[in-house]
């Protein structure tokens, strides 16, 4: 069960009402002045803060101010186009959750986790993807009658569908990587640590996977691409920013255990069958350096003697 704000976490959506609609204009919160008497500015751009619920935030910002950005980005990667402005948008998450009831309300949870899951993209033009996506499902499919609708995801070859579900398929495939390749180190005072370089913000999605099978073993998944760090503990997880790397020590069978899983690794190989290239495909090198059993050398150099301080090596390796 995840233990945190905002909605990037979980796959669901509840179908409560609410929808994204035009309201007077905040003052507060702009950061950008209107255009010639108070009208909404032509050529835009909207910042925000890397995170699903800051883009799900600007694109309700974006009928609020009657706008249609021409881009997203995260704010501190923004290169402007000629003759085009900026607007800083702060995270809401009140307005994040509205635009999900409307998704959810006109297209289904389907939809939402569609335009969730592609948020989480690095791609420079997945926020522009996912809210003309959103603009797509609101304000085309949402003026039609429910029975009159299509399916929103079994439209690939539409403009705006088909660069989302695109979008959508690699972070799922990255996901599914992470879940494959995560290699856990028990540090001092009990706490499993994985680290990670993954090439889009996944960490939300693998957490209910890890917390799950370590049940109330409390964990922490870094990610130092991201500066985003996943916590577990007692079964119930939350996300957290990392604004510096903290080195934890390991614990003193740490160093064993891993020289033995990299003998188990070599044992397990058939060097005949040794195909380095299908390999790369499956395994990206960009991923080694976090995966133990390929940062270190191999284990028949290691040798038996690494393992005669372990309690039952042999049934680990076998096992």
């Amino acid at each position: 069960m995840q233990a945190h704000g905002g909605f990037a976490g979980g796959g669901g959506a509840d179908g409560a009402g609410g929808e994204l609609a035009a309201r007077k204009r905040p003052q507060a919160s702009l950061d950008a002045p209107f255009g010639p008497q108070g009208a909404p500015l032509p050529c835009v751009a909207y910042l925000y803060d890397g995170t699903a619920e800051g883009l799900f935030s600007a694109i309700f910002d974006a009928y609020v101010f009657h706008e249609d950005p021409e881009d997203f980005f995260c704010d501190g990667s923004y290169q402007p186009r000629l003759g085009q402005s900026s607007r800083v948008i702060a995270t809401d998450e009140e307005k994040a959750l509205r635009v999900r009831r409307g998704l959810v309300r006109v297209g289904g949870s389907k939809v939402f986790r569609a335009a969730l899951h592609a948020s989480l993209s690095d791609e420079p033009q997945a926020g522009a993807a996912v809210y003309r996506f959103v603009r797509y499902v609101m304000d085309d499919l949402g003026k039609r009658p429910s029975s009159a609708r299509p399916s929103v995801m079994g439209q690939l070859a539409h403009p705006c569908v088909a660069p989302v579900a695109s979008l959508e398929r690699q972070v799922l495939n990255e996901a599914h990587r992470m879940k494959q390749f995560l290699r856990f180190r028990q540090k001092e005072g009990g706490l499993w640590v994985a680290v990670c370089n993954s090439n889009a913000n996944v960490i939300p999605l693998v957490m209910d996977h890890f917390s799950g099978r370590f049940n109330t073993q409390p964990f922490a998944i870094y990610d130092e691409v991201h500066r985003v760090v996943g916590i577990s503990q007692d079964g119930r997880w939350r996300l957290s920013r990392a604004s510096a790397e903290a080195e934890l020590a390991d614990c003193a069978a740490e160093e064993l255990m891993a020289q033995a899983w990299c003998v188990y690794y070599d044992s397990a190989s058939i060097d005949v069958r040794y195909h380095p290239e299908l390999r790369r495909q499956f395994m990206p090198m960009r991923l080694w350096g976090n995966i133990t059993e390929m940062s270190r050398p191999r284990a028949h150099a290691i040798g038996e003697a690494a393992l005669s301080g372990l309690p039952n090596a042999a049934a680990l390796i076998d096992g």
